[in-house]
């Protein structure tokens, strides 16, 4: 299984509009981070997880081409505003399946309504099959197990994804702030966990950067990368202070899983 990080900025992405701050005046291309969003492969399946506003430029610097299925974490307007990016790729392989909770789906039947009448095979429009995901229920998409994950981001409830394949275990969970009891056991001992940690102080909605390391300790996964990222951290200066098996994510940050008695192949790793 393979994972390409599109995305790992907050909804602000970095830099900042109008900010002078170092992060956001350096060169480095790794602090530069478009809205979270990731995309997962096997060999016969590829998934994307949330249609940001970078999607079209996501996609392209990435070439991705076509994909089968897209899960969204949430409602929020940066993991959702980018679905009519899906165009193209509805143009070349049809309808799309789509996942997400109840209430994402809700919000994405009102705000992209013409994209989900099932009974539209015209080209020039995104086509997708919405289906709601129960939570903590298994489901299928190609050779991929789906197992959508209750966290909490803030108050509101959102999905975090468990995917599985030849064994490989990978836990995308962004915009996190707590992790109700019931959900640990689908997250720990994961080969790769992807959690938000937007900086170092505290927020009401997200994981800091202490908050989430202090979680990863406690669900022991092989790897660990941190997304939804803001402009208080450097890619390479805070990178530095994290343990060894953890690092922050930065856009185009490709992985491969391997068996557990192999090490993961991370291209253009920063350590």
């Amino acid at each position: 299984m393979k994972l390409t990080f599109l995305g790992t900025g907050t909804s602000y992405g970095v830099p900042f509009v109008g900010c002078d701050c170092a992060v956001c005046t350096s060169q480095n291309p790794r602090n530069k981070r478009l809205r979270a969003s990731v995309f997962v492969e096997t060999s016969s399946t590829r998934i994307l997880i949330d249609t940001t506003p970078d999607l079209r430029q996501q996609l392209l610097r990435e070439n991705i081409r076509d994909f089968s299925a897209v899960l969204w974490t949430h409602w929020h307007n940066d993991h959702i505003i980018g679905l009519d990016d899906l165009r193209p790729i509805s143009d070349r392989v049809g309808y799309l399946q789509g996942f997400a909770d109840k209430t994402t789906a809700e919000n994405l039947r009102r705000t992209f309504a013409y994209a989900l009448q099932e009974d539209r095979e015209n080209g020039g429009l995104p086509r997708i099959k919405l289906r709601v995901a129960t939570p903590l229920e298994t489901f299928w998409v190609g050779d991929i197990a789906v197992t959508p994950i209750p966290i909490l981001h803030g108050k509101t409830l959102i999905y975090a994804y468990r995917l599985e394949a030849d064994n490989q275990v990978l836990v995308y969970a962004t915009d996190c702030s707590k992790l109700p009891d019931a959900s640990r056991d689908a997250i720990r001992n994961a080969d790769i966990l992807v959690l938000d940690a937007l900086r170092y102080k505290p927020h009401p909605t997200h994981f800091s950067v202490g908050e989430a390391l202090r979680e990863i300790e406690n669900l022991q996964p092989r790897r660990a990368f941190l997304t939804h990222i803001a402009h208080d951290l450097d890619c390479d200066v805070d990178n530095a202070k994290l343990p060894q098996n953890v690092e922050l994510a930065y856009d185009g940050l490709r992985i491969e899983i391997e068996p557990r008695n192999h090490t993961e192949n991370t291209e253009s790793s920063t350590r």
